[in-house]
């Protein structure tokens, strides 16, 4: 038997055994929205050539994509494209995907969605920093994607505990921004590139891209000229001007409060990550020279702990191993007050509904107990991950200790910098 015609029978066989029912007539169809609903575990059927999925899973390093079908509730979008992805968190065992709805037919979609990404969750025991992570970010006004978790089963067999993640494309920003037209860079960063502190390398364009900044969008004529712009304007401008000069190249507001976010989740591979910058987009707005940063790929959040500093890589490393943006935006008494306002913000949010000296619950641990929960028969039935179950309860139990402790030392880390 010829292999599409072992993916069409494959295909056809899963699709009956797990046919949903007709929605009646007038019914409401489903939306991304409800694809993205974490208030319930979801599920996802790929269908593939088993000859592909062995070949995906061995040649794992590849960005090879291989044709498949895909079944969500009572949808099913035939021949659409998967592939292995991500950077440390590749894996043969138990791979990170990207499915293109659009791979192989330029006008199909998914919900309204060209792709998304299933999280593999291999750095992270609990299998919850990304999704929490982006919750906070969220409650402070800051576009992220949306996130679920589901069951994969792949040829009728379960694969595991995946994180559904909301793609960072021409729909996403048209989504967040009513906008698509502007330039998309995907932060680049390999384990073997040299750390970048957003240093000025010269005038030269090609200096900043394709690497460290990928465009995403706009791929054959990326215009990376403005980004050179502003890495200029970051190392020359004088500090009495750099807000306004800076800010006509970056939505600095946002980038102290992306920040400032990630700071108080302790994170160690973000925008003031341990290994230079990491973990994010930027984008650059039609028509303009300004642009924001969008965060992704929160696995190392949590990860520094409670008592990490909101200091941490800023002003507590040799100068070579500083972030320029960062310093230079804190050198601004109105952007570093804003930068204490978002920590306090987020202490605030974190710890609501936990009175002072009681024992009730805050949101964020509400939040983890509630994903917990959702999550966690799925999580011990999961065979392919390189977590024991003890790692996975240990972690979680690591989560909620520090959303109890966590604002209390920030806020006295704060108290302390507004000496």
């Amino acid at each position: 038997m010829r292999p599409q015609a072992v993916i069409v029978l494959i295909a056809a066989i899963v699709m009956l055994q797990h046919a949903a029912p007709v929605r009646a007539q007038g019914a409401v169809a489903p939306s991304a929205g409800d694809f993205f609903d974490g208030g319930q575990l979801q599920t996802i059927r790929l269908v593939i050539n088993p000859r592909d999925w062995a070949a995906l899973k061995a040649d794992f390093q590849l960005n090879t994509y291989y044709p498949a079908h895909f079944m969500w509730r009572d949808r099913v979008v035939q021949n659409v494209g998967i592939r292995s992805r991500g950077t440390g968190s590749r894996s043969g065992t138990k791979p990170g995907l990207r499915i293109d709805f659009n791979r192989f037919d330029d006008g199909q979609h998914f919900l309204g969605l060209k792709s998304v990404v299933l999280r593999n969750n291999v750095q992270d025991p609990s299998q919850l920093h990304e999704r929490l992570s982006m919750q906070l970010f969220t409650a402070l006004g800051l576009p992220a994607p949306r996130e679920s978790h589901a069951r994969l089963y792949v040829n009728d067999e379960y694969a595991g505990l995946y994180s559904i993640v909301e793609s960072i494309d021409k729909v996403f920003l048209g989504d967040r921004y009513q906008q698509d037209g502007g330039y998309l860079y995907e932060y680049d960063y390999d384990a073997d590139d040299h750390p970048y502190y957003f240093e000025y390398k010269g005038a030269d364009p090609s200096l900043y891209s394709p690497k460290p900044f990928k465009p995403a969008t706009h791929e054959a004529d990326p215009d990376p000229r403005p980004l050179a712009e502003l890495i200029r304007a970051v190392a020359e401008t004088p500090a009495g001007d750099f807000n306004s000069v800076v800010g006509r190249y970056l939505d600095l507001n946002a980038f102290v409060t992306q920040a400032a976010v990630e700071a108080f989740l302790s994170d160690i591979d973000g925008l003031l990550g341990d290994w230079g910058m990491n973990n994010f987009y930027l984008y650059r707005f039609e028509g303009t020279a300004r642009a924001t940063l969008l965060p992704w790929d929160k696995s190392e959040a949590f990860k520094g702990g409670v008592a990490r500093g909101i200091w941490q890589n800023i002003d507590d490393v040799p100068r070579s191993r500083q972030n320029r943006l960062m310093i230079r935006t804190m050198e601004d008494p109105a952007l570093r007050a804003r930068y204490l306002d978002v920590l306090v913000r987020c202490a605030d949010i974190v710890s609501a509904g936990a009175p002072a000296g009681t024992e009730a619950a805050g949101w964020l641990e509400r939040e983890i107990r509630f994903a917990y929960g959702q999550i966690r028969v799925a999580a011990l039935e999961d065979t392919a991950t390189p977590f024991s179950n003890q790692a996975f309860e240990e972690d979680v139990r690591r989560l909620i200790e520090f959303a109890r402790e966590r604002s209390a030392f920030v806020l006295e880390e704060v108290r302390r910098s507004l000496r």
